[in-house]
């Protein structure tokens, strides 16, 4: 699997969660979808003052204060990961530049531990989820019996995902990991047949 598509599938989940302006998923026009295509009375824009709150998996300013402190004190042992703390903007309470490989330690091993305390329990349980899929997809050691567990539920991952997240949140980046599983099968197939040899 690319590291590209892991990171994507991270950018989107994350800056939607931060509300990062012009990279976040969820804005007026994706509300305005949500009115008209969905039955979720708790994300449609306010008609009156043309403004709508935050959605539950949208994190309010003391807790993206609170993530960014984390992020800032976090050290891993040399050469696992780089030093986080550099692509956390305090100011205006977002990260920036983080190479695919932050991203990937991010997604993989950080999101379960980030957002434990911030996000409802639905929400952290989906993210947690899709973490623990990447990480399972992405394993130095997996058998063709983990390939299958994994392909069954991916489904349920990013079903469990579209009841949280706004329509205009999935692209074809966010469905790609239906694939993934299935398509890393033939790979796990050929190295256990190498095994027996």
């Amino acid at each position: 699997m690319s590291c590209t598509h892991e990171k994507n599938v991270f950018d989107n989940i994350f800056n939607t969660i931060m509300c990062v302006p012009g990279k976040s998923k969820d804005n007026a026009k994706a509300r305005q979808d949500i009115r008209e295509y969905c039955h979720r009375p708790s994300l449609h824009i306010d008609s009156a003052t043309n403004t709508y709150i935050l959605g539950c998996y949208a994190l309010d300013t003391s807790k993206k204060q609170k993530l960014c402190e984390w992020v800032e004190k976090l050290r891993f042992p040399d050469g696992y990961a780089s030093n986080l703390g550099r692509c956390v903007d305090p100011k205006k309470l977002r990260m920036f530049g983080m190479k695919s490989h932050d991203c990937h330690i991010f997604m993989q091993r950080l999101i379960p531990i980030a957002f434990r305390e911030l996000l409802p329990n639905p929400v952290w349980v989906a993210l947690s989820e899709l973490s623990l899929f990447f990480r399972s997809l992405t394993a130095k050691s997996v058998s063709l019996k983990d390939m299958e567990v994994l392909e069954s539920e991916i489904p349920k991952i990013i079903c469990k995902l579209e009841k949280i997240f706004p329509p205009s949140f999935f692209d074809s980046m966010e469905h790609l990991p239906i694939h993934l599983a299935y398509e890393a099968r033939p790979a796990v197939r050929s190295i256990s047949m190498d095994v027996s040899i």
